[in-house]
């Protein structure tokens, strides 16, 4: 954000109730219409751009559940069963977790990314079994996440092709007119 000349505390102030809902809902596409609104009215991203760039994000960008979890899970579980990790994993590592965070979907879990980056390195599928336990607060996090970089994304790219707008501070919403 701060390279992009795009204040953070900005940012977050406008996101966070669709960070928020992803974070109870674990589920990126329940947040869709949260997000959606964050990004165009609290960040000033035009609705033609941003009715593409959110929903497009919310079904490819899935950092937290496809790429960062499975990644760290993969390591974890190697170091439980004491097996070392060779240069040649640690790039299957990456491979897997870039191409599958752009192919997973936003519902809540990620243990089939977990299970595939497992089996892509040999490692012991019972390790998932380690993690399925404490998965859900897991996967709060990681939602999160998710919703933070869908929101990130079509306001980083408006920003730098100049069609931003002028917004209401993200703490003061439209007054609604009172009739009567």
């Amino acid at each position: 954000l701060l390279s992009n000349g795009l204040s953070p505390k900005r940012f977050y102030a406008a996101a966070w109730p669709a960070i928020q809902l992803g974070f109870v809902s674990r589920s990126s596409i329940a947040t869709l219409p949260v997000t959606e609104d964050a990004v165009e009215r609290r960040l000033g991203v035009p609705r033609a751009y941003s009715a593409f760039a959110v929903p497009f994000a919310a079904t490819t960008k899935m950092d937290g559940c496809a790429a960062i979890y499975p990644a760290i899970s993969a390591l974890f579980v190697a170091q439980y069963y004491g097996l070392p990790l060779h240069v040649g994993d640690y790039v299957l590592i990456v491979l897997v977790s870039v191409l599958g965070s752009a192919a997973t979907a936003g519902l809540t879990g990620a243990v089939v990314m977990l299970t595939l980056t497992l089996s892509t390195l040999g490692l012991p599928l019972e390790g998932a079994g380690l993690l399925l336990a404490i998965d859900p607060i897991l996967d709060m996090g990681r939602t999160a996440i998710n919703v933070a970089g869908q929101a990130l994304v079509p306001t980083i790219v408006a920003h730098r092709a100049g069609l931003i707008t002028d917004t209401p501070p993200a703490d003061r919403l439209p007054e609604v007119p009172q009739t009567g």
